[in-house]
């Protein structure tokens, strides 16, 4: 074991790192000349220029930022180290794409060097190279930190960290420790969840061995200090613009509930279906909380519900829970990097440099590799501690919130630590070791490998429908419809359920004046998805908007037998039988029309346009044998009491319906009311309205159809409450 804290100690470490520092900027290089390769080869694609998920709100963030907005006006709801950093670039080299990615590649590469440097320090040079070359060419590596994202203020924060602590243990002094203990802080502004490490580092600082229990002291609490210089800032921002004290942001709770609740399958879900930008995020998560508890509430008192929702989920339904987690665990040794907004597979397309490095450069070569590097390490484990330590505390933290590739990638710089020691300590690990300990370790690193890599929560087919779908999002709203097209075609044919695809192919199609091809493009998709309700909703609608009423019925039945709540199929129905019975009015067929409007009260008995309807023909039919009187009535206040203002024709029909009942005084109100309506809209009433009137002076009910009935079924206004 190496021991630490003499001064000689430290002067071996400084020349060791002297010796280091050609091998580190080789690393650098070779890493910067990769990703450079990747942002050439991307320069082409689609993909340079869009803004995809949380990159739109990073986007104006940074410009509201660099537009001189530095303090903002709310508690932070996302980690703002990210944006602050974008907007200072942005304001001193413009928001150009290429540019932007490009500086990011510069930092992504220099986290590779300074890994490469933490490896040899702790290890030995070839172990420091190794991971060094692990990560310059881990495939996520290389696509994540050329995103507008995070990810890679995470890696280089986290490389330069361990770089720090590596350090620390050769040459133990203040400074080290403060500058370590502000990295930790800043990479807890740039991923939440990375707190958790501070009591590792911590503990790490308070134990080095070698050094006088004193010195511990102090190192651990200019570790403290420097951690409340990056982090005492945010907190005193945010209890001064929000008047509440969070170290970071308030967004602990509604993550807790969406990676933790019943239904959950341990990836990314909305607090509300189809919401899953940031900015739906927030806004859903105040307005769920709020409305159940009755009263406006603090960003704190938000977070406090989700979080008390997701440990009442887990204390009620234990089983389901620990399930959860099984399934989460699987999800975060998995080789596939799950999709957020864009994967590095549909990328990977149109950068050969991506797809080469993805075949070694994955998690399920990474990872079994980082076992065999605990197991070579293992008779240092009083000195490595802290490592395993920080392994096994950021996999929790992502287990205990949910997991996709952007939440995993921190696991990768400790990872790849521990798989450089594994790859050049493998043979003096076979010649020391027992063969049990021999056998034991390759059982683990086999099984490993064989659930890492045979196991996926989603296919790479649906991962890139996503994709594209999200691109053609994008292209549509930057007013690019035909590249949008072509996107929305390409998710489609990868996943032909992908979520509200075809609906946003049919709308661009039909801005381009392209309607007929929407119409095909879902009857391909029904075709292959019979049992959709959604493809029949979305058929129907086309259908009657070239003025079809048959095949629109059938398939709106059909979408209400596969899902009987079908709110839209509903409503089309309902909608397509009041306009069927309108037309049979025009006809002069009021049994056929009746029998319309019963029918979509049979789906809905509080459709306005139905009730109208089926009122104002059973109040003024002049066939004895088909008057209802008391039903018209009954129906006629229903429909008044869901309607909003009445209408000159909703007051007609009321008051043919109450004198057909033999209310004559509230029969000449309401007809009255509905002549100085009309005249308030400076037009005469029209002369079926007179002929009521003077029937209702002599006392007598109306017999007579109304030419244009339908008017009084369009007048009915919007449905209410289904």
């Amino acid at each position: 074991m190496r021991a630490a804290g003499t001064p000689e100690q430290g002067d071996r470490a400084e020349a060791g790192a002297g010796r280091f520092t050609p091998w580190a900027l080789g690393i650098f290089a070779v890493a910067l000349a990769v990703r450079a390769l990747y942002l050439w080869q991307l320069r082409s694609s689609p993909f340079l220029d869009a803004k995809l998920g949380d990159a739109v709100g990073y986007h104006a963030w940074a410009l509201s930022i660099a537009g001189g907005d530095w303090l903002g006006r709310e508690v932070f709801y996302q980690a703002p180290l990210y944006p602050y950093f974008l907007g200072v670039l942005y304001a001193l080299v413009g928001d150009d794409p290429l540019r932007v990615r490009g500086i990011q590649c510069l930092l992504s590469a220099l986290g590779c060097g300074l890994l490469a440097s933490a490896g040899a320090s702790l290890f030995s040079r070839g172990a420091g190279i190794a991971a060094g070359l692990l990560l310059a060419f881990y495939a996520p590596s290389i696509f994540l930190d050329a995103l507008i994202q995070k990810s890679v203020l995470d890696l280089f924060l986290l490389c330069l960290a361990l770089w720090l602590a590596a350090r620390l243990t050769r040459a133990p002094t203040w400074g080290l420790a403060a500058s370590l203990g502000a990295v930790t802080g800043l990479l807890a502004l740039a991923r939440e969840n990375a707190l958790l490490l501070v009591a590792v580092l911590g503990g790490f600082l308070l134990l080095l061995p070698g050094v006088p229990r004193g010195r511990r002291l102090v190192l651990a609490g200019t570790f403290a200090a420097g951690l409340a210089a990056a982090l005492l800032p945010v907190a005193l921002r945010n209890a001064w613009v929000g008047g509440e004290l969070h170290l970071t942001t308030s967004q602990l709770g509604p993550n807790l509930y969406i990676g933790n609740h019943p239904g959950a399958k341990g990836g990314y879900e909305p607090l509300r279906a189809g919401r899953g930008s940031v900015q739906f995020e927030r806004t859903d998560a105040i307005e769920l909380a709020e409305r159940a508890a009755g009263r406006p509430l603090s960003p704190g008192e938000v977070s406090a519900y989700w979080t008390e929702q997701a440990i009442a989920y887990v204390l009620s339904q234990p089983a389901d829970w620990l399930r959860l987690m099984a399934r989460k665990t699987v999800l975060l040794l998995g080789a596939l990097e799950l999709v957020d907004s864009e994967d590095q597979y549909a990328t990977a397309e149109y950068a050969s440099v991506l797809r080469a490095a993805g075949w070694l450069g994955h998690f399920g070569v990474l990872a079994p590799l980082a076992v065999l590097g605990a197991f070579v390490s293992w008779p240092r484990r009083r000195e490595l501690w802290w490592l395993y330590a920080a392994v096994a505390t950021y996999a929790a933290s992502v287990l205990l919130f949910y997991v996709f590739a952007r939440y995993r990638y921190p696991l990768v710089p400790f990872l790849a630590l521990l798989a450089g020691a594994g790859l050049v300590g493998a043979r003096e690990f076979v010649a020391r070791s027992s063969r049990p300990v021999v056998a034991g370790c390759a059982a683990l690193v086999l099984a490993l490998a064989a659930l890492s890599n045979g196991v996926s929560g989603m296919s790479v087919e649906s991962m890139g429908a996503i994709t594209h779908a999200n691109l053609a999002n994008s292209l549509r709203l930057d007013g690019q419809l035909e590249q949008a097209v072509h996107h929305y075609r390409k998710a489609l044919a990868l996943d032909p359920t992908v979520e509200d695809a075809a609906a946003q192919l049919g709308e661009t199609l039909r801005e381009l004046g392209r309607s007929g091809e929407e119409i095909e493009i879902h009857q391909r998709l029904l075709a292959e998805n019979p049992r959709d309700p959604r493809l029949h909703n979305k058929l129907a609608s086309l259908q009657r908007a070239r003025g079809e009423t048959e095949r629109p019925l059938e398939h709106y039945r059909r979408s209400l037998e596969l899902e009987p709540g079908n709110a839209e199929a509903r409503r089309g129905l309902i909608e397509l039988h009041a306009e069927a019975a309108a037309r049979l009015l025009q006809r002069g067929d009021e049994v056929g029309a009746l029998v319309r409007y019963r029918s979509a009260l049979a789906i809905d008995p509080e459709a306005p346009a139905a009730l109208w309807g089926a009122a104002w023909i059973l109040a003024t039919q002049r066939d004895a044998a088909l008057r209802r009187p008391d039903e018209a009535l009954a129906l006629a206040e229903r429909a008044a009491a869901l309607s909003g203002p009445l209408t000159p024709a909703m007051l007609e029909t009321l008051a043919a319906a109450h004198a057909a009942a033999g209310h004559m005084e509230q029969a000449l109100a309401r007809a009255r009311e509905a002549v100085a309506l009309h005249a308030s809209r400076g037009r005469p009433p029209p002369r079926r309205l007179a002929l009521a009137l003077a029937a209702y002076e002599r006392g007598e009910p109306l017999r007579l159809p109304a030419p244009d009935a339908d008017d009084t079924a369009r007048s009915a206004g919007p449905e209410r409450g289904r």
